[in-house]
């Protein structure tokens, strides 16, 4: 018997008409992804039964999909070890990139089935202060524990509302593209989280360069997605997202950004083991993810020009 937490209804219902989740099957999906596991060297007590049901929601319930997903988060986290490793939440480095608040998740949605919202305010990473993949590394952070605890966002994805207020070139010229389509593959097809919505705010006077490498970033099925550009005006956001479930720096109810950092900052230090554990899963490369792979995605994604092709496993 699996050992999942239960959903409501809702969820179910969700589950069950948008992601093919048979609660009768469950169980049967689960074992064979364990035994595909331990054939593979990868089976490890972090990855349990709430860990796959997050990829197999991710790929619809697709065998196939969950494999290869599965395979590239091992892999991805392992080419990148400037964000997995050294992750404490307790350290300087890391208090400091969370209490800047680029990355926060918002709590709340208007209904329980709406996508969840993630702000990012990219210009409030301080360039003088950090790079840019320790930001991405606090983002991977809290990635981590949104998969294992969050089921509204795992079952009905996530939507990106993403400020460019304050962007210069500055902050541009921070942006190394070969770590940018590594972290790109990390959060669209290496991870179950699915992307149901962008959404930008403030672009800066030129700015239409910057978005059209952020496009091209993109996996192909994302592309798909709705991408709303709100320039200036709240009242455009307002359309898609109720005030009543923004932060106050967004005309909202919420508290401030700086208020839903806190809270991050003490949930993170909460998980503190299981961030480190969570590193872990790419301290030991086994050879099979690589055989698995060798006429796949990530030779394709990392090859030795760097180039960036569209990974189409969802």
């Amino acid at each position: 018997m699996s050992n999942i937490r239960p959903i409501s209804q809702q969820l179910k219902e969700v589950a069950k008409r948008e992601l093919n989740e048979d609660e009768s099957q469950v169980d049967s999906y689960l074992k064979v992804i364990r035994s595909w596991l331990i054939e593979l060297d990868l089976q490890c007590s972090l990855v349990d039964d709430q860990f796959l049901v997050a990829f197999l929601r991710g790929c619809k319930f697709s065998l196939e999909k969950v494999k290869k997903k599965i395979l590239l988060f091992y892999q991805t986290r392992s080419e990148l070890p400037q964000i997995i490793q050294n992750r404490d939440p307790l350290g300087s480095d890391v208090l400091r990139i969370i209490r800047m608040g680029v990355g926060v998740p918002l709590p709340e949605t208007e209904k329980p089935t709406d996508p969840k919202l993630f702000i990012i305010r990219v210009g409030c990473f301080d360039v003088n202060q950090c790079t840019f993949a320790d930001i991405i590394k606090v983002g991977t952070m809290i990635n981590d524990i949104l998969m294992r605890d969050d089921d509204q966002m795992v079952i009905c994805g996530m939507a990106l509302i993403i400020d460019l207020k304050g962007v210069t070139a500055n902050h541009l010229m921070h942006f190394e593209m070969d770590l940018l389509r590594k972290v790109a593959i990390l959060n669209q097809d290496a991870s179950p989280l699915r992307m149901q919505g962008i959404h930008i705010l403030h672009p800066p006077p030129g700015a239409q360069t910057a978005l059209n490498i952020f496009n091209g970033l993109l996996s192909e099925k994302n592309q798909h997605k709705r991408i709303y550009t709100h320039g200036r005006d709240l009242k455009s956001l307002y359309q898609h997202f109720s005030p009543a479930i923004l932060p106050k720096e967004y005309g909202g109810d919420l508290e401030s950004i700086d208020t839903l950092a806190k809270q991050w900052e003490f949930k993170l230090a909460d998980n503190r083991s299981y961030l480190f554990d969570m590193a872990l899963l790419t301290s030991h490369p086994c050879s099979s993810p690589s055989s698995e792979l060798k006429n796949g995605s990530t030779q394709r994604s990392f090859g030795t020009e760097g180039s960036f092709r569209k990974l189409d496993f969802d």
